[in-house]
């Protein structure tokens, strides 16, 4: 089994200029997410400048539109068990100012609001 972070949007994704590798993927829907994901890094995030380059990409994509929701989930991704969350949450754009926001716990997925 793999750890992935799935990203997703209402706006077209482009990709990051960072080291940190978001790898393009035919848009695919996974149950718990309200639109088609765009994005993956594989192997999930665990180090502290994985999580700012994800913060500075993400602040990047909204920051080029007026409205924008992303989100973002921590799934496990293995032929055995099904792309799942388990658990939602949700945060304003005003208020997505640490990196540290991103770290999520394996099925748990964040949107981010922009309005």
């Amino acid at each position: 089994m793999k750890s992935y972070y799935y990203l997703a949007s209402d706006q077209n994704m482009i990709d990051g200029t960072g080291s940190l590798e978001f790898i393009e993927i035919d848009p695919i829907n996974i149950p718990g997410f309200d639109y088609p994901i765009q994005r993956e890094i594989f192997n999930g995030i665990e180090k502290a400048w994985q999580l700012r380059e994800l913060h500075q990409y993400i602040l990047n994509h909204m920051a080029r539109h007026a409205n924008c929701i992303i989100q973002i989930a921590h799934l496990l991704n293995s032929n055995l068990v099904e792309l799942k969350v388990q658990e939602k949450n949700v945060l304003l754009f005003s208020e997505f100012t640490e990196p540290i926001q991103l770290l999520l716990n394996e099925g748990q997925l964040l949107t981010i609001k922009k309005e």
